[in-house]
């Protein structure tokens, strides 16, 4: 379903293009030309506001070295404290496989010096993209059969998120051993460290007042700074989706109407009614590993998706935030939402019902 506009008499530029990019690849400019007068601050805002605050990544979410019990202490043989040393792991950069939500890195160190990042053991699905970055300092050399020990557990996250906020792991899907002395610590998921607009005009024929957009972005390394502006042109599309499907989708009956009255008026539309029976195989947003969870649960086709609330389907096994997130974009692609309810009649017509109970607080156009 689609909403006609008309678009005549309105300027819209070609394409963005790449005006500069840091030796490293890390920062760069992009410029989007000409825009209506006004829409260079609005696009602009809506961009930045996105990559500097929900943009996905991975980061170091817990620790636990030899001889910490809490934050609020030194460590034997090493110059940092504990405060200083959680500030290092909070500026480690790491890329984590897309398949995977968490896992758990290891570092020993007996030789005495600066320990950086380098000395992490390798991790199938985890890459250390600052390994230069150091960590702590031995003072002085440790036995080899006893060196200094620090387990890192990461995981997959958005934006920021301070330690307080971090499930303990009785209440984590994967139940991970979490031994007594690990300390959780602020995670910084967000892989855009710097982000930054500029409106100026621009001529088209014998106008001057069209928007000329430049966007710079610097990221960590994680994410190179073109894939981090069209992630969050797809947060902030997939977000609008919402009110473009406005005029599309089947309202809500009245409750002071009957409802019979109301079915003779607003039936489904038969391009919804396929949409609902395709199956979850069709659509390429959700992941295998998703898809596998939910046929577990008899959930097959779209239309079994849209008829669970978000809560319901958050709370069936092995099934996280992540694989929930990819359901929520293919239902804002299509103009649906989590707890619907649909009713059939004697032709075998269908019918747009009331929510399910269950949505509550949590937003169903949440990304």
């Amino acid at each position: 379903m689609t909403v006609s506009v008309d678009l005549a008499g309105l300027v819209l530029p070609e394409a963005m293009e790449e005006q500069r990019r840091s030796p490293s690849g890390a920062r760069a400019s992009f410029l989007l030309q000409p825009l209506e007068r006004g829409f260079g601050h609005t696009i602009g805002n809506s961009i930045r506001r996105i990559m500097l605050s929900s943009l996905p990544g991975a980061a170091v979410w817990a620790f636990r070295a030899d001889g910490v019990q809490h934050e609020h202490q030194t460590v034997d043989g090493v110059a940092e404290d504990v405060h200083q040393i959680i500030q290092n792991l909070k500026r480690l950069v790491l890329v984590m496989d897309e398949d995977k939500d968490d896992a758990k890195l290891s570092l020993t160190a007996h030789k005495a010096g600066p320990v950086t990042a380098a000395q992490i053991a390798e991790h199938a699905s985890v890459r250390v993209v600052n390994p230069d970055l150091v960590l702590f300092t031995l003072q002085e050399d440790l036995p080899a059969n006893r060196p200094l020990a620090l387990d890192l557990w990461v995981n997959r996250g958005r934006g920021f998120v301070m330690a307080e906020h971090h499930a303990p792991p009785e209440e984590n899907e994967t139940r991970r051993e979490f031994p007594v002395g690990t300390i959780r610590i602020d995670a910084v998921y967000n892989p855009v460290t710097r982000a930054n607009f500029n409106v100026r005009e621009t001529r088209v024929g014998q106008r001057t007042d069209f928007d000329r957009l430049e966007v710079d972005v610097e990221t960590n390394g994680a994410l190179n700074p073109a894939e981090a502006v069209s992630q969050a042109a797809e947060i902030v599309r997939l977000h609008l989706s919402y009110f473009s499907q406005m005029g599309t989708v089947p309202m809500l009956p009245d409750a002071l109407e009957p409802v019979a009255e109301k079915r003779e008026k607003k039936p489904v539309d038969p391009e919804l009614v396929e949409l609902l029976e395709r199956s979850l195989e069709e659509f390429g947003e959700v992941s295998a590993r998703s898809r596998n969870t939910l046929e577990k649960q008899g959930i097959t086709t779209l239309g079994d998706v849209v008829t669970r609330s978000r809560d319901a389907i958050l709370r069936l096994e092995n099934f996280g935030e992540k694989s929930l997130e990819e359901l929520a974009e293919v239902l804002g692609r299509h103009g649906l939402r989590f707890g619907m309810s649909f009713v059939r009649d004697e032709d075998g017509n269908l019918y747009l019902k009331d929510d399910l109970a269950g949505n509550g607080a949590h937003g169903d156009d949440e990304a």
